[in-house]
């Protein structure tokens, strides 16, 4: 959708260089989706109508799942590039700060957000939308709120406080919008970043959405699952000594079929 870039490589917010998962699960699944996409389009299959934001779609056919997929689909390959290595670049440092399932929540949030912004704006539009720059743009606006002194390269050259960098592109963007200048999804940027900034400034609205992290719900889902094994064992070990008492009373032959399974069972543990 855009082709903006920057970054502090020397923050002194960033711990250690390797990729943390969430980022790189992001990243490995845009790259392999955009090969899936350079092979549909040679086998002639609508994969952009299918799954990219085409507004008129979603409000007249209510294809809702492109909100989210489009996400995952980008137009050439030096957008793919310049969109992975924003990603890399602050969603890895914003990763290692907030954790895997917030981090995932605020990729989702800004990114469905961006969409419902362009959907908003030209929801008669059939030109599909794809992208993950609305992420990316919500991601610099989070550092530029948490850390507005940090110097980033904008556009890879000018030394600039990151705060500076965000109202530049903020500026471009609506630039850009007002000019109807097609090819680009500004207004999906300036969702993205306005999702971003109401994330960070609104308590009780991330406090909500963090009861969705899913790291949180696979923890509780293999408790949950560690307890029923547990209890399962339990009443397995109860049923033996019932089984076993049965057999003190009134001997092995009073055993019924099901119970002598249990038996067997229980010796080869």
């Amino acid at each position: 959708m855009d082709t903006y870039s920057t970054n502090n490589f020397s923050s002194r917010y960033s711990h250690g260089s390797s990729l943390p998962s969430a980022v790189k699960v992001m990243m490995f699944i845009n790259v392999i989706i955009f090969i899936v996409l350079q092979i549909s389009e040679k086998l002639n299959f609508p994969f952009l109508g299918i799954f990219g934001l085409v507004p008129k779609f979603v409000t007249n056919n209510f294809m809702l799942w492109q909100i989210v997929t489009y996400m995952f689909l980008h137009a050439g390959l030096w957008h793919l590039v310049i969109n992975m290595l924003m990603l890399w670049m602050f969603g890895a440092n914003i990763e290692r700060m907030w954790g895997k399932g917030e981090f995932l929540i605020f990729y989702f949030f800004t990114g469905i957000g961006a969409g419902l912004c362009s959907i908003i704006t030209s929801w008669s539009s059939m030109i599909p939308i794809v992208g993950v720059s609305g992420v990316v743009f919500g991601l610099l606006v989070a550092y530029a709120v948490m850390f507005p002194d940090n110097i980033i390269l904008f556009f890879f050259i000018i030394p600039m406080k990151i705060k500076h960098a965000v109202w530049i592109l903020i500026g471009i963007n609506l630039l850009g919008a007002l000019s109807n200048e097609a090819g680009i999804a500004y207004m999906a940027h300036l969702g993205g970043g306005l999702f971003g900034y109401i994330y960070l400034k609104n308590t009780k609205l991330r406090q909500l959405l963090m009861l969705l992290d899913p790291t949180k719900m696979a923890d509780k889902y293999k408790r949950k699952k560690a307890d029923l094994k547990i209890e399962k064992q339990e009443n397995f070990e109860l049923e033996v000594d019932r089984i076993l008492e049965k057999i003190s009373r009134h001997g092995i032959h009073s055993l019924t079929k099901k119970e002598k399974i249990i038996l067997d069972k229980r010796s080869k543990k």
